[in-house]
């Protein structure tokens, strides 16, 4: 009897217009999940990485379902779709041959759309963890409930695992960038380029956005939180919250602050940033708060609101920093704090749980290695005016 109990999985985009359920049985939980950090799925999804659960063989959508959802050809093999009012990412068909006349099809969901994750989802690791050529996201989430997560360079089992701060050796050799880095979607449609800061990007105003002070929004002053290390980067967090989740699709969304004269839809910097352009699509998440992803390949791009105009979310799974898939010469990351973390708790305990560890443990390695880099300047300056003396 216990082997034919049966659990009942429900999914849902943002706006609610593709929504599903399936029935499970128990003995299958939970599916096996992997975050994919490869830069197609970056870019098809504006995150640094898409988390994919595998459905059961014998699962397929209802047909009204997918009336609601736009397909996109990722590759020969794998069709994704995302709803076609609020671009949630729901679900990819997969066939295990694209030449054969009959393929076998399966279907993957997004864990982002998922009504409960804990229970239901085990996710396993990292893969194509080589493509971020700075670790990406999987630097950020070591481990899960006191699970180390597998460290795939390429395919699961099909490549080697790397370790935790691995770097691809040529990033080394880069001589840092202070010049506008690109971004853009999986199809093209959505591309913009980002300037490093400079004096003109303390003219935006904004309250305190969760990520900084959750408890005390208002802002005065108009301190410019957007702008870090001695205004010299953006800031950068990691959101939590239901809408993003259900926006997007996936566990967590990355976020990089920008005022909108540091954007610009061409690299001279000449065409000006504007709310609508390319293949960009706008949903109304809630009064006067925006959400805009590619129309084409259904990438988040953008979140904005009517009360600060002058200021964007921009969705890092974009960006094309030579430095890696974590940008880090043009942005700062907020690693204390896990924004909207509430939200996410009763669904996903043990995935909160881990990127708040891990996020805290990344920025304690991070900042002792700077303490570390100016040490060391400070010694060999020292011996210089020694040697002058």
């Amino acid at each position: 009897m216990a082997s034919n109990a049966t659990k009942t999985l429900k999914a849902s985009c943002l706006c609610g217009a593709a929504s599903y359920e399936t029935t499970v049985r128990s003995s299958s939980l939970p599916l096996k999940s992997w975050w994919c950090s490869c830069t197609s799925c970056r870019r098809m999804t504006g995150t640094l990485a898409l988390c994919v659960v595998y459905l059961p063989e014998s699962y397929s959508p209802p047909q009204a379902v997918l009336e609601k959802l736009t397909v996109f050809e990722f590759t020969k093999r794998v069709f994704q779709y995302f709803c076609s009012t609020c671009g949630s990412h729901i679900l990819a068909r997969c066939l295990d041959d694209a030449e054969a006349k009959e393929p076998k099809v399966t279907w993957d969901a997004m864990s982002g759309t998922l009504e409960k994750f804990d229970g239901f989802v085990h996710l396993r690791g990292h893969e194509f963890i080589n493509d971020t050529l700075d670790g990406g996201i999987s630097d950020f989430v070591p481990t899960i409930g006191g699970r180390k997560m597998d460290r795939y360079s390429t395919r699961p089992e099909k490549s080697e695992q790397l370790s935790l701060n691995w770097k691809d050796p040529k990033i080394a050799k880069l001589k840092p960038n202070k010049g506008k880095v690109h971004a853009q979607c999986k199809c093209g449609g959505v591309e913009f380029w980002i300037a490093h800061p400079s004096a003109r990007s303390t003219h935006a105003a904004s309250n305190w956005p969760d990520l900084l002070r959750p408890n005390a929004p208002d802002n005065p002053n108009n301190e410019c939180w957007w702008l870090q290390d001695n205004n010299t980067k953006f800031l950068a967090g990691t959101c939590s919250c239901n809408t993003c989740r259900l926006a997007s699709g996936q566990e967590i969304v990355q976020w990089a602050f920008v005022p909108t004269v540091d954007i610009t839809l061409d690299a001279a910097g000449e065409v000006k940033f504007e709310r609508q352009f390319g293949t960009l699509k706008q949903f109304e998440s809630s009064e006067g708060i925006f959400r805009s992803f590619c129309g084409v390949c259904g990438a988040s791009a953008f979140y904005w609101a009517d009360d600060r105009p002058f200021l964007m979310d921009v969705a890092i799974g974009l960006l094309d920093a030579p430095e890696g898939a974590r940008a880090e010469n043009l942005l700062e990351w907020r690693t204390t704090r896990l924004s909207y973390r509430e939200d996410a708790l009763g669904r996903a305990k043990g995935v909160v749980e881990g990127i708040e560890s891990g996020l805290q443990a990344y920025g304690e390695r991070r900042d002792r290695g700077e303490r570390e880099v100016i040490e060391r300047q400070v010694r060999e300056e020292g011996a210089k005016v020694m040697v002058v003396r």
